[in-house]
């Protein structure tokens, strides 16, 4: 095989991040993401917020990271990130590397190089990135009034607890408004359950 019907393969592969549905609902309408559609709107928002980062980022890095985060769940599938284990993360990585290992060994690593920096976020990009793919879900939620956290039991303290940290390490100022939002659903009585 040449190294374009290598890539070609991959690309093909990918594809099918379109058919794993996510646990959220889109912002506009009724229906469930899936996955790039996910990868997508976080790339547009780490592009409209980047003033917002906690410190200067290469805006292609984070991008890279974003588009390429959640193609391990082609292997794996989705799992809400309030259940989502170690064993779950690791799976994830494994799928991926298979994925990756469909390219050429340069290509490869460099993805994978992407894959593990994201994971453990340890760089201004990883640590915004990761910001920007907990704060997607988050807002798809505030805006529809808590629906995936009401539908799987998740109380305002797990929210907080699962948020504040990841999205405040890349974005203290975008953590500042969700939580508020998150606070003005929670006077509403969203999560008196």
């Amino acid at each position: 095989m040449s190294v374009i019907e290598r890539d070609i393969a991959f690309i093909l592969e990918v594809d099918k991040l379109k058919n794993i549905v996510r646990k959220s609902r889109n912002i506009s309408n009724d229906r469930y993401e899936n996955d790039a559609e996910h990868s997508w709107h976080a790339c547009i928002m780490a592009i409209a917020l980047q003033g917002y980062a906690n410190s200067l980022v290469d805006i292609a890095r984070v991008l890279k990271m974003l588009i390429l985060h959640d193609l391990g769940e082609i292997g794996s599938g989705d799992i809400i990130v309030y259940n989502k284990n170690s064993a779950d993360v690791l799976n994830e990585l494994e799928s991926a590397d298979r994925l990756f290992s469909m390219l050429e060994p340069r290509q490869h690593e460099e993805l994978k190089d992407l894959m593990k920096e994201f994971e453990t976020r340890e760089t201004s990009e990883s640590k915004y990135a990761n910001a920007i793919d907990r704060a997607e879900p988050v807002l798809q939620n505030i805006h529809r009034n808590g629906e995936t956290w009401k539908k799987n039991g998740i109380g305002y303290e797990r929210i907080v607890e699962m948020n504040q940290r990841k999205i405040g390490e890349g974005s203290v100022e975008l953590w500042r408004y969700l939580l508020n939002q998150i606070d003005q659903l929670k006077e509403k009585g969203l999560f008196d359950q």
